[in-house]
């Protein structure tokens, strides 16, 4: 039907048959020792994994995923698949380093927090091997062509491909930055007053460009999920942490361009915050301990989020004014982020019928992407105009059906399917009674799903 068209990427309109097929994995690692097993896993691991829910965008059955499965093994078998097991499970894994990597490192360069247990030193250089790990993974990952709706596996184009858009951030974020101050501090890296110098400042600036690291990889947890309900949850705890760290590396460069303000001048000010805080870590450290300082920066923090204040001060240095001012903006944005999400979460639940036209939309778009027949597309169109689609969709998408009474339901029910039912030659003779309970027997079942469909043919062995 199409000239250059895959076999897998399309159904045609055909007489067809089911016919089994086996994995790759299964048919080119042959045996069913230990050693085999083990290979199989392994590689298991670098594949598009079947049970990952975003694939179903990109591939529209499981014989097609088989087909991908086969020529990434055959083909890229050194590529890792941005949808496979392994990838996911490094994601998860790059999410909890960059957000503890930057807790660690704001607490390890901070001067307020004077001398720090070497543990978290060196926690925090293993945590910058991982990074520079995953600069090698990237580089092995394919990517996803959102435009042409495909993976790309070569290595020529991935490589092309992660230079021109990701290449400077990922590099800048992962300079091992705690390594280098061991380097240049030995075992005296913990010493309170080597942090009081334009080299430990300078590092800290650089280590603002993480903060992209930890947006990106904040993407893990609105993954495909099962439930939108869930999805929406954690779009709503992504909002929620990246605020904090945000709010947290914008303290961390204000507290540094305050540092590198002092040594310039070599004087405090009264009326500068920072200021006030080295008087009291430094003039009475008994009283101002690191717990103190700890539960302070979290105040600080959370005060900014939440847009309130401890009090007016009668004076005020111009940096902190410009600084709570600053504070002010990004912790709008948040909550305009957080509002939209809102607006989305309650229309999803208060207006199924945007969801249903959303729905259609994307699944038209996916028929004509994959040069389905026109057929099949008129048979879509004709699903979603068809009152019991829309019944089935209100069900499980509408809030409101859910909490209505059981005899609302059941006349919801009779009203969509009775009639239909009633059309048919072999019920239209029965007692209406008796339809009305067929109508309320009625399950829905799904059959030859992600099935392979492929075209009947004849081998002739003569």
């Amino acid at each position: 039907m199409y000239g250059r068209n895959d076999f897998q990427g399309s159904y045609y309109d055909h007489l067809c048959s089911i016919i089994p097929q086996k994995d790759v994995l299964q048919t080119d690692i042959l045996g069913n020792g230990f050693g085999v097993i083990l290979k199989r896993w392994w590689n298991d691991m670098f594949l598009l994994s079947y049970s990952d829910r975003r694939s179903q965008v990109y591939f529209t059955s499981s014989h097609a995923m088989r087909m991908e499965r086969v020529k990434q093994y055959r083909r890229y078998r050194s590529r890792i698949h941005p949808f496979s097991k392994f990838r996911n499970s490094w994601d998860g894994l790059m999410l909890v380093v960059f957000i503890t990597k930057k807790f660690i490192f704001h607490h390890n360069t901070s001067v307020l927090f004077g001398q720090v247990s070497p543990a978290l030193y060196y926690i925090a250089v293993i945590f910058e091997v991982i990074i520079l790990v995953d600069l090698l993974v990237n580089f092995k990952t394919g990517y996803i062509d959102k435009e042409a709706k495909k993976v790309v596996l070569n290595a020529k184009k991935g490589l092309l491909e992660y230079c021109c858009t990701k290449l400077f951030l990922h590099c800048a974020s992962a300079i091992p930055l705690q390594t280098i101050m061991f380097m240049r501090y030995g075992l005296e890296i913990d010493c309170c007053l080597c942090k009081t110098n334009y080299f430990v400042s300078t590092l800290r600036i650089i280590n603002t460009v993480s903060l992209y690291r930890v947006f990106e990889t904040t993407k893990y947890w609105i993954r495909g999920r099962a439930s939108s309900k869930i999805t929406h949850v954690y779009k709503f705890l992504r909002i929620i942490v990246l605020g904090f760290i945000t709010m947290m590396q914008f303290y961390d460069l204000v507290d540094t361009i305050g540092l590198i303000n002092i040594i310039n001048t070599g004087e405090l000010y009264n009326d500068s915050l920072y200021s006030i805080l080295l008087i009291s870590k430094f003039g009475d450290p008994e009283t101002m301990s690191n717990y103190k300082l700890i539960c302070y920066n979290f105040g600080r923090i959370c005060k900014s989020l939440l847009l309130f204040t401890f009090g007016f001060r009668s004076s005020a240095y111009y940096l902190d004014k410009m600084t709570s001012l600053t504070a002010y903006i990004i912790a709008n944005i948040f909550y305009m982020w957080c509002f939209l999400e809102c607006f989305a979460f309650v229309n999803w639940l208060k207006f199924p019928e945007d969801q249903i036209i959303i729905s259609q939309e994307i699944t038209l778009n996916l028929v004509h992407c994959r040069q389905l027949p026109d057929k099949l597309c008129d048979k879509v169109k004709l699903y979603f105009a068809f009152n019991s689609s829309i019944m089935r969709k209100v069900q499980t998408m509408n809030g409101l059906y859910i909490s209505l009474p059981k005899i609302l339901k059941k006349e919801a029910m009779l009203s969509c399917y009775q009639k239909r039912l009633m059309k048919i030659p072999f019920f239209s003779v029965w007692p209406l009674d008796i339809i009305e309970k067929v109508v309320l027997l009625l399950k829905e079942e799904v059959y030859l799903r992600n099935d392979a469909l492929t075209q009947v043919f004849s081998v002739d062995i003569t």
